[in-house]
């Protein structure tokens, strides 16, 4: 539990901010309010799935093909477009 008296919103706000939102690169501050933010920190790492252990992400990288890609172009999903499957 947070035991600043400052809100805990603002302490999220205010890791956030300076990890430029990437929750990989959060770390709390020196000074009085460290406390408070590890918490915040340690709540979200607790609460996060890794990337590199998300299915759904295992399967896109799995299943990527440059088939896939050109019929995505030449359905509009590009102004270059790729050579028809044939």
């Amino acid at each position: 539990m947070c035991h600043s008296s400052e809100e805990p919103r603002a302490t999220l706000r205010r890791v956030l901010r300076r990890a430029n939102y990437k929750t990989s690169e959060m770390q709390a501050a020196e000074g009085d309010l460290r406390q408070a933010e590890t918490v915040i920190i340690r709540r979200i790492e607790a609460a996060t799935i890794p990337t590199k252990n998300y299915s759904p992400f295992k399967r896109q990288r799995q299943s990527r093909n440059s088939d896939a890609i050109a019929t995505w172009e030449n359905e509009g999903g590009s102004v270059q477009a790729s050579k028809q499957k044939q």
